[in-house]
């Protein structure tokens, strides 16, 4: 979970005299900064979440009982939302259909253990 946070923490701890290690030199340093797609919970769905990159977009969500809500946002120049807002959405359908689909196939036949539960 957020390793980007621990980095940067320790990268706070450098004294301005001081050598900066290989790591926060490396490229793949520099590339593990750039979040093109950055994901946060908003319990009770905020206004919104946005993008933490010109070039990315971001995604809020909540997770209830009976539904989960998602706000993607973007620059409005990508036109990026709708075409991910359906993808989402056919993903979603495809893991209910997944679910309960196991979930029936679980009920006729009790010698298999069903781990999945519903979203």
């Amino acid at each position: 979970r957020g390793v980007d946070r621990h980095l940067y923490g320790l990268s706070l701890f450098l004294e301005k005299e001081e050598e900066v290690p290989s790591l926060f030199r490396h490229p793949l340093y520099d590339r593990s900064k750039l979040w093109r797609v950055s994901t946060s919970t908003l319990p009770g769905m905020a206004p919104g979440f946005g993008p933490v990159c010109d070039t990315g977009v971001g995604i809020g969500y909540d997770i209830r009982d009976q539904s989960c809500i998602f706000t993607v946002t973007s620059l409005k120049e990508h036109r990026w939302t709708q075409p991910l807002c359906r993808l989402l959405e056919e993903a979603l359908l495809e893991m209910k259909t997944i679910i309960l689909t196991d979930g029936d196939d679980a009920n006729n036949n009790n010698d298999q253990e069903n781990h999945c539960s519903k979203l």
